[in-house]
């Protein structure tokens, strides 16, 4: 019997116990969460085969748990035109300048960036190495670097005039959504948002752009929030996933929340 059988199998049983999972059939009552089991396990040991994307995120929450904030991949080219523009903007009479794109997935928006800072050294950090080994396949100029997301790694690169983290510092947002969850403190707590924002202000040149876009909290809610003023009313009003305050609790009417950060002190 091959996988895909087996699987055909346990589905059709599933189907037909659960039917009957008010049943106070003892027999039933065993049957019902074993197959349950064996239908996430299977199709767990599938993806694990056939999905290298799905193969390499399993591989990174396990290894390096600690470090890792959004887990999908998903990206494409010029997906925030308005806040790239604005930042174009902002350092137009500025050319050297020195850009990260934290979370860089598998390139695009490095590509993007480029385009609206043709002069600028821009370096993508990317954690998931699938991802990252797309991005080093992409055919870029010399003043393109990508590298693996580690602080050693980012420092060496550093200062930074602008960062953007886009859509990264969140976790399963659709996900929460859908299940109504209300407080965020065993998936991805507020302190992991908090020390992220941290580390990514230490990378910030003074006068520089910290662009947080995307995210289920707020800047303003972190210890490092004095350091910086919003850059005018840019903000993430088309973030139709849900937000949370820094008890990792979720608010339920929330203010707009700025995207645009300037470093106005040290």
């Amino acid at each position: 019997m091959n996988v895909k059988i087996g699987l055909q199998l346990i589905g059709v049983a599933k189907k037909r116990y659960r039917k009957q999972r008010s049943s106070q059939n003892p027999i039933i009552k065993i049957i019902i969460p074993v197959l349950d089991f064996l239908w996430k396990s299977i199709t767990f040991v599938k993806r694990i085969c056939i999905d290298e994307n799905f193969r390499s995120i399993f591989r990174m929450q396990l290894l390096n748990s600690k470090n890792v904030h959004q887990t999908t991949s998903l990206t494409y080219m010029d997906r925030y035109p308005d806040i790239f523009s604005a930042c174009r903007e902002y350092f137009k009479d500025k050319q050297d300048l020195k850009i990260l794109s934290y979370g860089c997935s598998t390139g695009e928006e490095v590509i993007t960036l480029r385009k609206y800072f043709p002069h600028a050294h821009i370096v993508g950090a990317e954690i998931n190495k699938t991802s990252l080994a797309k991005c080093r396949q992409l055919p870029v100029d010399d003043k393109i670097t990508f590298i693996y997301s580690k602080d050693h790694e980012i420092s060496k690169y550093g200062p930074y005039d602008a960062i953007f983290c886009m859509a990264v510092l969140q976790r399963k947002p659709h996900y929460i959504e859908q299940k109504g969850i209300s407080s965020l403190k065993d998936i991805y707590p507020f302190e992991k948002f908090e020390q992220q924002i941290m580390k990514l202000d230490e990378y910030t040149k003074l006068k520089g752009l910290l662009v947080v876009h995307f995210t289920q909290y707020s800047l303003r809610d972190t210890m490092v929030c004095s350091k910086y003023e919003a850059l005018g009313d840019y903000n993430q009003n088309d973030y139709l996933s849900p937000v949370f305050d820094k008890n990792s609790e979720i608010i339920i009417s929330p203010p707009p929340q700025s995207s645009i950060f300037i470093k106005v002190n040290n």
